[in-house]
């Protein structure tokens, strides 16, 4: 709604506006939003909608917010249905989604036999096709040696949570789907945020199928840990993850991975 808008107002009012729009995933819009708060203060905490409009560097509110900025500022009227902008918005997610230089997963927790929902993940295949392929073999296999029905046995408050032992759960076994311990790829992908999904291992080379998620940003992993992802979507998954009840850095009841794979065989 409102690209179209500065495109229409870009085109009828021609060096009227130096306008931009940035899209966000679900992640990077909760990341963003809760740094405007510190910045913007008072005036952001009620702030909820998914979308946020400056004009000269003053916040003026949301998307709708904004068109009536525009209507007043240049008469622009939209009479364009809801169910337009919706149709485009879902578009733009699926070629996002059909990105071929990446893919796109999800994992289904359940804590206690309890649903806690969806994470869906961002992985760089293109950055580290090796570390990306190992970790989406175990994601989608169906025999013995796979993600589904193993355990994430260790949360970190304010570090991370792991899991990917998928011998017997017990944070003691790594191993990949080829078998063994692989190599570090490379350390290209930093630890600057929570959802950082990356590579657990035992010392230099030692990858298998022990992973991490990170509760937020973690500077120190950054040469020592393979990382190959991030989180795009379920943010409010991770941050209850992050709560459950551990002893010993242990949850005291089982989280588990019920059903994972890649986003396009789920849809």
């Amino acid at each position: 709604m409102v690209k179209l808008a500065l495109d229409t107002i870009t085109r009828e009012h021609t060096g009227a506006l130096d306008s931009s729009v940035h899209s966000l995933t679900d992640t990077d819009w909760e990341s963003f939003l809760d740094k405007t708060k510190n910045e913007f203060r008072g005036e952001m905490w009620g702030f909820k909608c998914g979308s946020m409009a400056f004009v000269d560097g003053q916040l003026i509110g949301n998307g709708d917010d904004f068109m009536r900025w525009a209507k007043e500022k240049f008469g622009l009227i939209d009479f364009r249905p809801p169910a337009f902008y919706e149709g485009l918005s879902n578009q733009a997610y699926k070629s996002y989604l059909e990105n071929p230089d990446r893919d796109v997963v999800y994992v289904d927790l359940v804590h206690d036999k309890s649903p806690m929902g969806r994470m869906i993940f961002e992985l760089y295949r293109d950055i580290v096709p090796d570390t990306v392929s190992n970790f989406v073999k175990l994601l989608t296999a169906k025999s013995e040696k796979k993600y589904i029905g193993s355990l994430l046995h260790r949360i970190v408050k304010s570090g991370w949570v792991q899991g990917g032992d998928i011998v017997n759960g017990s944070g003691g076994n790594s191993d990949s789907a080829a078998g063994g311990k692989f190599p570090d790829e490379n350390f290209a992908i930093k630890h600057d945020r929570a959802g950082i999904i990356g590579m657990a291992n035992d010392g230099p080379h030692t990858n298998g199928s022990q992973f991490y998620i990170t509760f937020g940003p973690a500077p120190w992993m950054d040469q020592t840990y393979v990382a190959f992802g991030c989180l795009i979507e379920g943010q409010h998954i991770l941050r209850d993850v992050e709560n459950i009840e551990t002893v010993n850095e242990r949850p005291k009841r089982p989280l588990t991975i019920h059903d994972c794979g890649l986003l396009k065989d789920a849809l």
